[in-house]
Order: C-alpha cells, then structure tokens, then sequence
C-alpha cells in the first residue's frame, strides 16, 4: 500500500481530538504519516495529542507541528503547514474535532492508489453535536445525479455544486504538488471554496465513491459557522478569487453558469446568516458582484437552480439594485423563520429523529487499544 499522509488540523478541540485521531489510527494503513497541526490552541489540545500518539503503534510516523499563536482567518495556514510537510502519496484532510469511518476511508485510499485520477470524492455525513443526531448534507441529490453519467464535463459541473469541504476528497499528493494548489491566505474564514473549485477545475481525472468517509461535527462551541456575524460577508473575497482563477486560466465561458449558480447560493447563504445590522454591507458587497452579471446569465442562474420563490424574489431585488425592497424581503423572512420556530415550539411541528441505522452506521466508537 501506499503511503498515506493525514494531516489532522486542530484549535481548542480537546474534548473530540481524541476520537479524531483514534478513528484515522483504526484505519490500520500500513505506512502512515499522521500530521497534526495545532493552530495555537489555548486549552487541553497539545496535551491530549503528545498523550495518544507518544506509543503510537507500528507503521505510524507522528508528526506533530505546534503553532505559538493562532493563525489568520481559518484553517487555511494550518492546511497548508501540513502539506508542506506531508511526503506520503496520498493525502487526507481531518478536522479535530470530526472522525473518520476506517472502512470506507480504506476503502477510498485504495480506489485512488489503483487508479490513474488525481482524487476521489466521498460521501459524507453531519452529526449535530447538540442532538446526537446524524443527517445528509442538501447536496445528496447531487449523487443521484450522477448515476448514469459518463462525461467528464458534466461530472465535473455536478461535483462543483457539491459541498466544498476539503476532507470529503482523497488526494494525490504530486497533483497537489505539481500544479502548486494551496489555500488562500487571508483575514476570511470558509476558504475550502477557492480550493475546491481549482482541484476541481485542475483534474484531469477524478472518480466517485459514494460511502461515506468522514463525519462533520456541527453546533459546537467556537466553531466557524456556529453563529451568525461578520465572518460571512468573506464569501465574497472568495468570489473574486475563484473568478480571477477562471479568468487567468481562459475558462471563465465554460464554467461562467456553474459560477454563477454558485454565487446566487452563497449570496442567500450569506444575507441569511449575517447579523441584521450588517445587512447593509450585504446589500453593497451583493450589488457590486451581481452588476458584473447581465440579465440573461442572471436570470439562466436562477432557472437551473432549485430556488424558492422567496429567494427569488430576494435575488431579484438585489440585481435590480432596489434596497428598501431587499430589506423587507430580509425583515419578511425573519419573521416567517419566527413564526416556524414558534411553531415547533408548541408542538405544531416535530423534529424527524435520524433513523437508528445511521447512528449504527456513522456513530463511531474508537477501540480500547490503538493495536
């Protein structure tokens, strides 16, 4: 088997890091570079680190990488401290306070190293730390979309519009490495977008495993997208990003819907998680990316995405640059998502549990001995 470099990035994590690493060491890969940078953290971290893999068994390389502050915006400096330490053929990513399912991740480690694509793509699943409940990401139907497909074009378009996390993919190191793909750098946080989009954009082949690999712990304290606040607004750093990269690259035409299909989602993501006495700034920063767009492209964005009428209307508002409407469609659907949660309050409405086969599945335990 290859050699395997997971680079496991963490900050105050210290009541899920032990599970993180437990699960890759369960993976049981016979020749394994376990990286772990820790991005300054302040509490128990470090020390929960040194404590699990001071006997780490054979076959493990440990090394660990600690940093003295914590780094600008996400996790991008920690990301990237990793790859340039990593020497292993493939590569993986694992938040801290996520796990791994050992099964599948072998499996999809093995999928790569017996074929020619630069990664492949896993499912995925979300576990709600306050609810001990597991879901599917929006994006499920996506994989039904694929089924049937061959083209690599089109695969390419659908994989675009699936969720950006990096450690849903598998990669090929020397892909990485020689086409010099790294994390942008900056005072932003979600900056797994402008990555996903150019190892997509970049492959030449990539394939599909459609078991799920890693399980994203959601609703923690401290974690990036927890609560609602400023954070949100650098999505539109990363639109600028991702544009430049298509146009340095001469492939702006090609990919210009899927582009803008994503821009739309991510303006509503935004003005739908940013604090209400920001929403002016969400106006501006809106209009100011959407003026780049005509009324074709803006209204061919808004057919080939699955939008609710109350989106519509929203995004509509923005193209046309009429900011009083915008603000009361904002004030509307507060006061709708009010109303929603009054409702389940009272009981009007229940909250569908997971079904008990995907605790089964997903709800990972690590064993008693790393041996």
């Amino acid at each position: 088997m290859a050699k395997i470099s997971i680079i496991i990035t963490c900050y105050n994590v210290e009541e899920y890091v032990s599970t993180a690493i437990q699960s890759v060491i369960d993976c049981g890969f016979d020749d394994l570079e376990l990286i772990v940078v820790d991005d300054g953290s302040t509490d128990k971290t470090r020390h929960l680190v040194d404590l699990i893999l001071r006997d780490a068994p054979s076959g493990i390389t440990f090394e660990p990488i600690y940093s003295t502050v914590n780094t600008i915006g996400g996790v991008a400096c920690a990301a990237n401290i990793g790859l340039e330490k990593a020497t292993g053929d493939i590569v993986v990513f694992v938040d801290g306070d996520d796990w791994v399912i050992p099964h599948n991740l072998r499996e999809a480690v093995s999928l790569l190293e017996h074929s020619h694509a630069d990664f492949v793509v896993c499912d995925c699943r979300e576990y709600g730390n306050n609810n001990g409940k597991y879901s599917q990401y929006p994006e499920h139907y996506q994989w039904h979309l694929l089924h049937g497909i061959r083209a690599r074009e089109e695969q390419r378009k659908i994989l675009l519009r699936m969720a950006p996390f990096p450690w849903r993919k598998v990669y090929r190191r020397e892909f990485l490495e020689s086409n010099n793909i790294r994390f942008p750098i900056g005072p932003f946080f979600f900056e797994d977008n402008p990555f996903h989009w150019e190892t997509t954009i970049r492959a030449e082949k990539f394939v599909f495993l459609e078991k799920v690999t890693h399980v994203h712990r959601m609703d923690r304290a401290g974690q990036t997208v927890a609560s609602k606040g400023a954070k949100y607004l650098k999505i539109f750093d990363h639109a600028d990003i991702i544009r430049k990269m298509l146009e340095d690259r001469g492939e702006m035409q090609t990919y210009r819907i899927p582009y803008i299909n994503w821009l739309l989602r991510h303006i509503l993501w935004c003005s739908k998680w940013t604090l209400n006495e920001l929403q002016n700034q969400v106006y501006t920063l809106s209009v100011e990316h959407l003026r780049r767009l005509n009324e074709e492209e803006f209204n061919k964005g808004i057919q080939t995405e699955r939008f609710k009428m109350s989106d519509v209307r929203l995004l509509t508002t923005l193209f046309q640059d009429e900011k009083f409407e915008y603000l009361r469609e904002i004030r509307d659907s507060d006061e709708s998502t009010a109303k929603s949660r009054s409702k389940i309050e009272n009981g009007y409405s229940k909250e569908v549990s997971a079904p008990r086969k995907l605790d089964q599945i997903f709800c990972y335990k690590p064993h008693t001995s790393a041996n």
